[in-house]
């Protein structure tokens, strides 16, 4: 099981440094006041964990508030 999982991490860090590489054109992002040009890969990547981290949030969330209904039940 340790061989498959190496395997599978192996794959997808070949895969992440072929999206890199094949994707370097620059992107304009703007949010209100902010602009930022960064490379596309670099934009997917950030966006994956800021993604990420707010569904954790959210999951975390929604997991104390269901324990605290049922505590009070």
């Amino acid at each position: 099981m340790r061989t498959l999982k190496s395997i599978l991490l192996l794959i997808i860090i070949i895969a992440a440094t072929i999206f890199i590489f094949q994707n370097m054109e620059t992107v304009s992002l703007k949010f209100i006041i902010w602009q930022l040009e960064i490379p596309l890969s670099a934009a997917s990547i950030l966006l994956y964990v800021l993604g990420a981290v707010s569904g954790g949030l959210i999951f975390s969330m929604l997991k104390k508030l269901a324990i605290e209904n049922k505590s009070r039940n």
